[in-house]
């Protein structure tokens, strides 16, 4: 055997993005439980536990929180989880900026902390511009092991170069970050730290990333508990919510496939055990998903397609939304509701 023969031989395999997702999907179980992986240890993160309206006393509830009627009501976002389907956030931001209306607050769980980092630290082009452009493959950093099938550093490393901010109480409009903490069994909002370590442990989807320890709990996604964490935006004082759901909206497809059984049991005890939260929104917006796939992003057609979407959701709710925060000393108590299920 030549040099160049014994050369090509031994070179690693590079696989594509999507074929190393099928390899990976594939190999995880045969290999990756044998394997050594990576810990990720941020202790640095501090998190503050969210409470439920239901276990705070009326003295000091988090849910109906006193303004001053001569200034505008504390509007929030809670962008939900959803992997990729999480580009329909993009259209619902683009509908709000055309409508001249800026949130005051912002919460975000999974994909959607992606979402409401972007949101508070850049204007709507600059937003658009980062969603349209990156490569799945910098986000994604793939780790054969036991403890999951992405490390989920490479996310924390790509969101941290898009913003200027590294602290997530620096970010300019108040966000929280949510994730699950699986020591305590609570919904948890990052108050400080980096912000895309906070981002990744909100992304860590069981199984497919390996979790963060934090002071000798163990967080995963914010989803888990919080695939809208409108009971988060509450607890920073907002007065009218808007909840974003891309992922509760439409289960993802369903076949006998281990993986596709998988996601649909966790899309079904999630989305059931947050439905009060979600439904607890001023307004809810539930974008129709262009694709059932919950893993692909997608060349940019499809992404804009996701865009669109979430665009032509929220639409509608633009003239309710108006009306609401533009509401006289002399008008009544906040009430709409809209899609609730």
């Amino acid at each position: 055997m030549t040099n160049n023969q014994r050369a090509k031989r031994c070179a690693p395999f590079k696989p594509s993005y999507r074929s190393a997702k099928r390899w990976f999907l594939a190999t995880s179980f045969a290999v990756g439980l044998s394997g050594c992986g990576t810990t990720n240890y941020y202790d640095a993160l501090t998190t503050k536990d969210i409470v439920p309206p239901s276990e705070v006393q009326q003295s000091d509830s988090i849910v109906g929180t006193s303004y001053d009627k001569a200034q505008r009501p504390r509007l929030a976002i809670a962008f939900g989880g959803g992997a990729a389907r999480g580009m329909m956030h993009l259209g619902v931001m683009k509908a709000l900026d055309e409508a001249g209306i800026k949130a005051d607050i912002v919460t975000g769980t999974s994909v959607g902390s992606i979402a409401a980092v972007l949101y508070s630290s850049k204007e709507y082009d600059e937003i658009e511009q980062i969603m349209y452009s990156f490569a799945e493959h910098e986000i994604a950093d793939f780790n054969v092991s036991k403890q999951g099938l992405i490390k989920g550093r490479a996310l924390a490393k790509w969101l941290n170069k898009q913003i200027s901010y590294d602290d997530v109480a620096d970010l300019p409009i108040p966000t929280g970050i949510v994730a699950t903490n699986l020591t305590t069994k609570r919904s948890v909002m990052f108050t400080h730290g980096d912000v895309g370590r906070a981002v990744q442990t909100s992304s860590s989807v069981p199984g497919v990333f390996v979790p963060v320890q934090n002071n000798n709990d163990i967080l995963v996604d914010g989803g888990v508990l919080s695939p809208v964490p409108v009971y988060a935006a509450r607890q920073m004082k907002a007065d009218i919510v808007i909840g974003i759901d891309v992922f509760c909206s439409q289960p993802p497809p369903l076949t006998d496939s281990a993986a596709k059984v998988i996601a649909n049991t966790y899309w079904l005890q999630s989305c059931d055990a947050s439905r009060k939260e979600t439904n607890s929104a001023d307004i809810i917006v539930r974008p129709t998903p262009w694709d059932d796939s919950l893993v692909n992003f997608g060349n940019r057609q499809e992404r804009e397609a996701a865009m669109s979407a979430g665009y032509d959701a929220m639409l509608p709710h633009i003239p309710q939304l108006k009306a609401l925060l533009n509401k006289s000393e002399n008008a009544g108590p906040i009430v709409i509701k809209s899609d609730v299920i």
